[in-house]
C-alpha cells in the first residue's frame, strides 16, 4: 500500500471516530448535563451535536440550553435556525414562545404554545416543554397552566418522569408543598433513583424546615448520581441553616466543582461560605478574582468584614463605608457591627474601644431583626466596658442585653451586670459632684447595691453550686446596709454561710482563700456579737488563722496576741471587694 492509500486511510479513520464521538453523546445526556446543573459541559455537548449533525431538533435543543441559562438572545437565533432547517418544527416554535415568555410578551408565547398545542396535542413531549416554560420565568409563571398541561402529558406518556418533575415545581409556585412531594414520588415511580426527583423532594423539606428530611433527600440524590452538583449546592445551604458552616462551606466547593461554574454571582456565594467557615483569607482571594467582573456592592461588604476578621482595620473601615455609602438600602446590623469592631480595633491607648466605634456596634444591636442576636452586641458592648472599667455604661449595656432576650441570658450574663452595678455604687459620688448630695448619695449607693444583691440571687438560682455567687451577694448586702445594722441582723449571714459551705467542700479550697478570709471574719463576729455563741465564733477565728496566720483580730479572739490599740467591730468587707478570678459557667 503507497503512502498516499494509507493517509487517507487514517484521515477516514479518524472521521469516523470523530462522528461516533458526536453521536456517542445524545441529547439526554445533554439534558442529564442540564439538570446536574453542568452547564458548561451540556453547552459544549449541545453546540456539537447541533454543529456536527445540524438538525431542527438538535438546534431546540441548543436554544434550549441558552434559556437554561438566560441568554434568550442566543436562545432566538437557535431556534430560528432550527425553524429555517425545519419549517413544522414544533419544538422551535415552542422554543420561540419561551423566549417571548421569557422577555415578557405572553401574549405571543401564549399564540406560539396555542398553534403548538393544536399541531401535536397528542405528543407528550410537546405537552411538558410548555408546561415547563410556564414555570421558568418567576414573573411570567402561570403554575395553574402548567398543571394542565403537565397533567395532560402524563396522561399520554405515564413513564415521562420530568413531566412529574415539572408539576411538582409549578406546585411548589403554589406553595403546596405536600402536592409537591406527591409529583415528585411519583416521577421517582416512573425512573427509579431519578437524582433530580430526590433532590426537588429535599428541596420541599428545605423550604419547610425539616432539616433532617432534607438531608436525607439530598444524600439519595448523590448516592444515585455523585456529580449531581445541584445537591451539593442545596447540602451547603442545609449546613449554613444549621450553623454548620465549614460543612456549608466543603458543599459548596464541591458544587463549583462538579458544576465548573465561575459565574462572579456563584463565586461570591463562594466567599461568603468561606467567610462563615473562618476561612477569611480564602473569602479575600475569592473576592480579589473577582474584581472588575461584578458590579454588586454586596462584594465591598464581604471585603470589609473578611478585613475586619484579618487584623487589616484601615481597609475595613473604607470598604464599609463606601458599602453603607453607595447600597444604603442593603445595610445591616452587622455591617456597622463590624465597622464598630474595625474602629475599636484601631484603639492603642489600652482603652479597649473607641467611642465611634462603640456606637455604631450598638447602632447595628438596634438593626438586629434577631432579639437573640441583638443581646449578644449588647453584652458584647457591655464587656468592653467592664474592662475599660466604665461600669455604669457596663450596667446599662448588660441589662439592655438581657432584657432583649432573657431566656436565653446565661448566669454569666447576670453575673457581670451585678459586677458592673456593684462597681458602679462604690464609684457614686466620687465621680463628679453631679452624683447629688449626701444623703441622696448615700441612697443612690444603698439602692444600687441592693439592685446588685438582686441580680446576684438570679446569679444562685442558675448556679446554686457556685461559691462566689454568694459571696457577692454577701457583699453587696454588707455594703447596702450599716455594717453595725447588718452584723446585728446576720444580713450577709446566710449567704457567707454558703460560700463557705460550698468552698470547703471543694477539693481544692485554697482557690476560696481570699473570699474564705472575709466570711470567716465575718462569721466569726456575728457569732460572737449577735447570736453570743461563743464556741462558734471560736470556730470561724480558728477557720480564719488556718487560712491568715497573721489575722490580728483572730489571734486576739483565740488569746494569742495583745489587743491592738483601737479595737472596732466587724470591718472585714471592703466596699469594694475583688472580682471573682473566673467568670460564671454559662447556664
Amino acid at each position: 500500500m503507497n503512502r498516499n492509500m494509507r493517509m487517507k486511510l487514517v484521515a477516514l479513520v479518524f472521521c469516523i471516530f470523530s462522528v461516533v464521538n458526536v453521536q456517542a453523546q445524545t441529547v439526554q445526556d445533554g439534558l442529564a448535563l442540564i439538570h446536574a446543573e453542568r452547564n458548561k459541559e451540556a453547552g459544549e455537548l449541545f453546540t456539537k451535536l447541533a454543529t456536527g449533525t445540524p438538525s431542527a431538533d438538535n438546534q431546540y435543543y441548543l436554544g434550549y440550553y441558552f434559556v437554561i441559562n438566560k441568554q434568550l438572545d442566543e436562545a432566538q437565533k437557535a431556534f430560528e435556525k432550527g425553524i429555517s432547517l425545519d419549517e413544522k418544527s414544533v419544538l422551535n416554535q415552542i422554543g420561540l414562545g419561551t423566549v417571548a415568555l421569557g422577555k415578557g410578551d405572553r401574549a405571543k408565547a401564549k399564540e406560539l404554545f396555542t398553534a403548538a398545542e393544536k399541531k401535536k396535542g397528542k405528543d407528550a413531549e410537546v405537552l411538558f416543554r410548555i408546561a415547563e416554560a410556564y414555570t421558568l420565568f418567576e414573573k411570567q409563571s402561570d403554575p395553574a397552566e402548567a398543571i394542565r398541561l403537565a397533567d395532560e402529558a402524563i396522561k399520554r406518556d405515564k413513564n415521562l418522569a420530568d413531566a412529574y418533575i415539572i408539576k411538582g415545581d409549578a406546585l411548589m409556585l403554589r406553595n403546596e408543598g405536600g402536592a409537591a412531594v406527591t409529583a415528585y414520588e411519583y416521577a421517582l415511580t416512573a425512573k427509579a433513583n431519578y437524582a433530580v426527583a430526590h433532590n426537588r423532594i429535599g428541596s420541599v423539606y428545605l423550604r419547610g424546615k425539616n432539616y433532617n428530611l432534607a438531608l436525607e433527600n439530598y444524600k439519595k440524590a448523590l448516592e444515585a448520581d455523585p456529580n449531581f452538583a445541584p445537591a451539593y449546592q442545596d447540602l451547603a445551604e442545609l449546613y449554613f441553616f444549621a450553623r454548620k458552616y465549614k460543612q456549608a462551606a466543603e458543599n459548596y466547593d464541591l458544587y463549583m466543582q462538579k458544576s465548573l461554574a465561575s459565574d462572579p454571582e456563584t463565586k461570591l456565594r463562594a466567599a461568603q461560605f468561606a467567610f462563615t467557615a473562618d476561612d477569611y483569607t480564602k473569602s479575600l482571594q475569592i473576592l480579589d478574582e473577582m474584581k472588575g467582573k461584578i458590579n454588586n456592592p454586596i462584594t465591598l461588604r464581604m471585603y470589609g468584614w473578611s478585613y475586619a476578621k484579618t487584623n487589616n482595620p484601615d481597609m475595613a473601615i473604607q470598604n464599609l463605608n463606601e458599602f453603607i455609602k453607595v447600597a444604603p438600602d442593603k445595610v445591616i446590623g452587622d455591617d456597622y457591627k463590624y465597622l464598630g469592631r474595625a474602629y475599636n480595633a484601631k484603639v492603642t491607648d489600652g482603652k479597649g474601644y473607641d467611642s465611634t466605634g462603640v456606637l455604631y456596634i450598638l447602632k447595628g444591636a438596634d438593626m438586629d431583626t434577631s432579639k437573640t442576636d441583638a443581646a449578644t452586641t449588647y453584652k458584647e458592648v457591655g464587656a468592653l466596658y467592664y474592662a475599660a472599667k466604665d461600669f455604669p455604661n457596663s450596667a446599662k449595656t448588660y441589662y439592655k442585653g438581657i432584657a432583649l432576650d432573657t431566656a436565653k441570658a446565661t448566669a454569666n450574663d447576670y453575673y457581670y451586670l451585678g459586677l458592673s452595678k456593684f462597681q458602679s455604687a462604690g464609684a457614686l459620688g466620687s465621680l463628679n459632684n453631679a452624683a447629688g448630695d449626701s444623703a441622696q448619695i448615700a441612697a443612690n449607693k444603698r439602692n444600687m447595691y441592693l439592685s446588685a444583691d438582686s441580680t446576684f440571687a438570679i446569679v444562685t438560682q442558675k448556679l446554686p453550686d457556685w461559691p462566689y455567687g454568694y459571696y457577692w451577694r454577701a457583699s453587696a448586702l454588707y455594703n447596702a446596709y450599716d455594717k453595725q445594722e447588718n452584723i446585728d441582723k446576720g444580713i450577709s449571714a446566710p449567704y457567707y454561710l454558703k460560700l463557705a459551705e460550698l468552698a470547703e467542700k471543694d477539693p481544692d479550697p485554697s482557690k476560696y482563700k481570699s473570699y474564705l478570709k472575709l466570711a470567716y471574719n465575718y462569721l466569726a463576729f456575728y457569732s460572737q456579737t449577735t447570736l453570743k455563741d461563743e464556741a462558734k465564733s471560736k470556730e470561724y477565728w480558728t477557720k480564719l488563722l488556718a487560712i491568715d496566720p497573721n489575722s490580728a483580730a483572730a489571734k486576739e479572739a483565740l488569746g494569742m496576741a495583745p489587743a491592738p490599740a483601737a479595737a472596732g467591730t466587724a470591718t472585714a468587707t471592703p466596699a469594694k471587694a475583688a472580682p471573682a478570678k473566673k467568670p460564671a459557667p454559662k447556664k
